[in-house]
């Protein structure tokens, strides 16, 4: 990061724009964890087991989820990244990522209004995040970027891929743990591209 952006970092940090900010995305993740919890709810009161009715409340959630989590991996800093990820990268489903609600309260806590690492990646709308393939490919080059801004950056994506891989076959579901449900079909081959780039760093 040069002087001028990191003069433009530490203005935001004391912006009022910035306090509105956090307090809206903290508000946007309440909201979708109340909608997962009702969803849960909803499902157990039809017969739904609990692991059933977590699974598919995440998968209604996903969309909201994964425009969030866009945006929010394109605005808080690169350390905030790497410390979400360090904590979020055991998750081997969807649902369990409202196992780790201060993980996200924490990133949103470090986010800003506008970009200041990433220049190629931004958010996505709710209707395209909600597209798995459309989701696969933002994921691949968030990845890409990010692996590309530093050392550590990289290392966490190269260290979630090694700790995911030991299961094999569930290398794909790894990438869903790292980048927030991306297809699990795609999710191999994402992964795979983005430990490539990482490893050449």
């Amino acid at each position: 990061m040069n002087d001028e952006a990191q003069e433009s970092v530490l203005e935001m940090e004391t912006s009022a724009e910035t306090a509105k900010y956090r307090q809206s995305r903290l508000m946007w993740w309440t909201s979708i964890i109340h909608a997962h919890e009702d969803y849960v709810a909803d499902a157990r009161k039809h017969g739904a087991t609990q692991v059933a009715a977590e699974a598919a409340a995440g998968k209604h959630e996903s969309g909201e989820v994964r425009a969030l989590l866009s945006e929010l991996l394109t605005r808080a800093p690169v350390d905030a990244i790497v410390q979400f990820l360090e904590v979020t990268r055991a998750l081997d489903d969807p649902a369990a990522l409202f196992q780790h609600r201060e993980a996200v309260t924490t990133l949103i806590e470090s986010a800003y209004p506008r970009r200041t690492w990433a220049t190629k990646m931004d958010k996505l709308a709710t209707e395209v995040a909600a597209d798995d393939a459309s989701w696969s490919v933002w994921a691949a080059r968030w990845g890409e970027e990010f692996a590309a801004v530093g050392k550590a950056a990289a290392e966490v994506l190269i260290e979630t891929g090694a700790a995911v891989g030991k299961v094999g076959l569930g290398l794909a579901d790894g990438l869903a743990t790292l980048l927030r449900w991306t297809p699990y079909v795609l999710g191999g081959a994402v992964l795979l591209g983005v430990v490539v780039v990482a490893s050449r760093k």
